[in-house]
């Protein structure tokens, strides 16, 4: 299916710059692979996470961009896997479609609340659209650790290893050029996107629920939101937390679009 990009003047265009934005981000992992496997890597440690475009992201009115925390196990890192090969993988992932852990079981559909946030919202910001769906490859997502270890979250060590990992996603932005930017992390990695944009946080909902970051050299775009990861968001009856996901993705929606 072709996508047409819906812009002010009600004048549809067929965008074409997939390709370009791709050879871009090749020409940026191959420089980050060469630095990254010239160290020596434990079994555990994930390679890293390298997106791809689909040609629907470049027809969106909205562009967006989901920054998760850290895969649950993406190959590894010791066997030295190509960008071209991992963009294929990202490729094949199909943003949660057809997700193949290598358990020998069919590719399955994700419907984790990661997932449905990321659909959701992006249907909300480009519903005009009257060939988009929540199943349409019309936006991107990538983490702000480009590994995990042990099907989580990295050591501090590592995470030190790969420093230039975290700083990769400032390059991919300005390659990429989203719209939109919305941090699924919690506070975890604070420390990380702080060292990377150095952005200030307004607060739009209280207790870390919802931010708007704004940097000074304009390396996130004004629509850039922080909330907390959708697991968590969901609450806890143990931990007394209440269920704020549909607030938050309603907020999100409201603010962005």
């Amino acid at each position: 299916m072709k996508f047409y990009l819906l812009n002010r003047d009600s004048t549809n265009l067929p965008v074409m710059a997939a390709d370009i934005l791709n050879t871009q981000l090749l020409k940026l992992y191959q420089k980050y692979t060469d630095s990254i496997y010239a160290e020596t890597w434990e079994n555990n440690v994930s390679a890293p996470l390298l997106m791809h475009v689909f040609d629907e992201y470049c027809a969106m009115e909205n562009k967006i961009l989901f920054v998760g925390q850290e895969t649950h196990s993406w190959g590894q890192m010791n066997l030295k896997p190509s960008p071209a090969d991992l963009l294929k993988k990202y490729r094949e992932f199909n943003l949660g479609k057809s997700a193949d852990y290598g358990d020998k079981k069919p590719p399955r559909y994700l419907r984790s609340p990661f997932w449905n946030f990321n659909r959701n919202v992006f249907y909300q910001g480009n519903w005009k659209n009257s060939e988009v769906t929540n199943k349409t490859n019309g936006f991107l997502w990538t983490n702000i650790s480009k590994f995990d270890c042990n099907s989580t979250t990295p050591s501090e060590d590592l995470q030190n290893r790969n420093v230039a990992g975290f700083e990769l996603l400032k390059a991919e932005i300005a390659i990429l050029k989203p719209d939109v930017v919305v941090f699924l992390t919690g506070s975890k990695y604070d420390y990380r996107i702080n060292n990377v944009f150095n952005p200030v946080r307004e607060t739009i909902l209280p207790d870390g629920y919802l931010y708007q970051l704004s940097t000074a050299d304009g390396s996130l775009p004004p629509r850039t939101f922080q909330t907390k990861h959708p697991r968590t968001l969901l609450g806890s009856r143990r931990n007394k937390m209440e269920n704020r996901y549909k607030e938050i993705v309603e907020k999100v929606v409201a603010c962005a679009f």
